[in-house]
């Protein structure tokens, strides 16, 4: 395809499969070199492969919500690759379909804490390790059902992906640089 991401390096959360391994694929079509996460560390392999091998990704297998994940990630990217131009948060659970009224309070927990809380964390993680000193894109993946509005069989991603559009709109206010 083109060039236009060559020397840049991009993370990408949940891209063992689906959106977030398309993500993957154009970005190496153009240019870029990745560093993807998952769960599960076979599927995570096969992606890698599927990417061009360790040339163009790199996996790094674990829980979006483990801070510590977060840092190796990190630090592989770094290691790897050498920088980290473009962070892109796809991980997202739904372990509940249906009313919010027969939503269980710790799925709903677990779901803010992927969905809302992970987010915030790689970008403050991201922000510290590189994008601070040399700038950087952050892609926040959200829905437009439930997060724009409410579906009632969905009640335990409407709230967080909700809130993940809020805190997208809230770092690009306070990051936002103005031209002199």
């Amino acid at each position: 395809m083109s060039a236009r991401f060559s020397g840049k390096t991009a993370i990408i959360t949940g891209a063992s499969r689906g959106i977030g391994l398309a993500i993957a694929q154009r970005l190496v079509e153009e240019g870029a070199r990745v560093v993807i996460t998952a769960r599960g560390s076979d599927a995570l392999e096969e992606a890698v492969q599927q990417l061009g091998g360790a040339e163009y990704a790199v996996g790094v297998a674990g829980k979006a919500d483990d801070p510590s994940h977060q840092a190796e990630v990190i630090e592989r990217a770094l290691e790897s690759f050498g920088s980290i131009d473009m962070f892109v948060n796809n991980t997202g659970i739904n372990p509940h379909y249906g009313p919010v009224v027969g939503l269980d309070l710790g799925a709903a927990r677990k779901t803010f804490e992927v969905n809302t809380l992970a987010p915030l964390s790689w970008v403050q993680q991201v922000h510290a390790a590189w994008m601070g000193e040399h700038g950087g894109a952050i892609v926040n993946i959200s829905s437009l059902t439930p997060g724009f509005g409410p579906h009632r069989e969905s009640a335990s991603m409407g709230s967080p992906k909700a809130a993940t559009i809020a805190l997208t709109q809230l770092l690009a206010t306070s990051w936002a640089r103005t031209s002199g």
